[in-house]
């Protein structure tokens, strides 16, 4: 039952692709302007989370989560280190179908927030900037989700068994406006504590 249960989890955050539910939107909902989220079949094994043109809970294509600022150096754009309110970090952006894609490293380098800002770059699940919250509640409805909720803001988390996650900013019409990948609990505080993830 565990086991299956992980299954499940994994499947639904961690790259299978399934088809999203009725009238999931992409880019000004016109639907998914990818492949990912329908009924192509499973990634084979040549396909790794650097070619697959999807937001995880272990970030997106070759930024994933503790790679170091070193080993992507060649992959990045407007690197910059010192601003505030996270002086000791560094901060940069992904290149080229990456661009929308913003990276936070730690003062050791180590990559720890990955945040999706493309409105054509979906989860696995088939989620898009944009999305309803409603229908992200019934894309994710098999995995561990929190409401969570700051002054007049809102977001929404689905956690994997993996401890990770992705925070779902919403607008005011509660609509996905920002994805944040990064371990669970630091996106819940963080974002609980005033959204700077530092």
């Amino acid at each position: 039952m565990i086991v299956a249960v992980t299954l499940v989890v994994a499947a639904v955050l961690g790259g299978c692709s399934k088809k999203p539910a009725t009238g999931a939107p992409g880019p000004a909902g016109s639907g998914p302007a990818s492949t990912a989220g329908t009924d192509e079949p499973s990634p084979d094994a040549s396909e790794t989370p650097s070619n697959l043109f999807e937001f995880t809970v272990d970030g997106a294509g070759p930024y994933q989560l503790d790679a170091t600022l070193v080993s992507l150096r060649s992959q990045l754009d407007q690197v910059v280190g010192g601003n505030p309110p996270c002086t000791a970090n560094t901060t940069a952006r992904g290149t080229g179908k990456w661009k929308d894609v913003l990276l936070s490293f730690h003062p050791d380098g180590t990559l720890y927030l990955v945040t999706n800002k493309g409105i054509d770059l979906p989860t696995p699940s088939g989620a898009y900037l944009g999305t309803p919250l409603a229908q992200l509640k019934t894309i994710y409805a098999g995995v561990t989700g929190q409401d969570l909720t700051r002054g007049t803001n809102s977001a929404y988390l689905v956690t994997t068994l993996s401890g990770r996650g992705i925070l779902f900013e919403l607008d005011p019409s509660k609509s996905v406006s920002a994805m944040r990948a990064g371990d669970g609990t630091y996106l819940k505080a963080g974002y609980l504590g005033g959204g700077t993830f530092c």
